[in-house]
């Protein structure tokens, strides 16, 4: 398995482009996959690709767009495979859909069956496929010519996800509301159109991440880290990490999860 990162020049959409190959000898490949805060756009040029949340299975092939996940899934690769994908900024896909995002919750679709004026756009970009560097151009391109839907309501969600990131997570969601002009109720339902999830989920999820890669990082021992990020005793932070992983810290500790520790790396 190979994960490589690369930079863009439209940050305020894209967080980076992603290629994920999957060699013979690599597969079948299955590991645990822990979201990340944002929506994703991935061209699979060849393999057979699933992911399984609990018992529903998601085919991943063609341009397959996904949504936020609250909880890990798992991802199967069972021939050689490689695709080639966009990560969005958390408020980037409303922008450029101007549809609800949280319809995307929890799932992969076929870009063609969500949007197919997008797909009809993006197909042609990843024809002819010559390598990384020319495909990040001609995303890079396609992407800063896009008209967007921005007006306050997406500023105030980007000074959302801001408050939210530079706190590593570790705020409240009335915290927030100190900085926005919004109603709490205003935020909840504006929050999970554009981002997808719920600020307080976010929230939940984005601190647990830190967490984690600070852990996968090895930055700092697992219960220094506990106390830095608010989790008052361990039971608590059982309780968190089952929820996101699907599996006790015990078990996951004795695994080895070469795609987790591959995005933590980069991220």
């Amino acid at each position: 398995m190979t994960l490589n990162y690369y930079e863009n020049k439209v940050p305020h959409l894209i967080e980076e482009y992603y290629q994920l190959s999957f060699s013979e000898d690599a597969v079948p490949f299955q590991s645990t996959v822990l979201p990340i805060g944002l929506t994703h756009l991935t061209n699979i040029f060849y393999g057979n690709q699933k992911a399984v949340l609990n018992t529903k299975e998601m085919r991943i092939s063609d341009i397959t767009i996904s949504g936020q996940f609250f909880r890990s899934y798992q991802l199967h690769c069972l021939s050689k495979a490689m695709s080639f994908g966009v990560s969005f900024h958390p408020t980037a896909l409303f922008k450029i859909l101007n549809t609800d995002i949280s319809k995307l919750q929890d799932k992969h679709m076929s870009l063609l069956d969500f949007h197919p004026q997008l797909y009809s756009k993006m197909k042609p970009l990843f024809e002819n496929f010559s390598g990384p560097e020319d495909m990040v151009k001609r995303l890079d391109h396609f992407f800063s010519k896009l008209d967007l839907t921005t007006n306050k309501t997406t500023k105030n969600i980007d000074i959302a996800i801001d408050l939210i990131k530079n706190k590593e997570g570790l705020l409240s969601v009335h915290s927030i509301l100190e900085h926005i002009n919004m109603s709490q109720k205003t935020l909840e339902t504006q929050f999970k159109k554009i981002v997808g999830l719920t600020p307080g989920k976010y929230v939940r999820l984005y601190r647990f991440l830190k967490l984690m890669r600070k852990y996968e990082n090895q930055e700092i021992a697992i219960k220094d880290l506990m106390f830095m990020f608010d989790y008052y005793d361990r039971s608590h932070f059982s309780k968190d990490f089952k929820l996101f992983m699907n599996e006790t810290p015990k078990s996951y500790f004795k695994k080895d999860y070469p795609l987790l520790k591959a995005v933590f790396k980069n991220n």
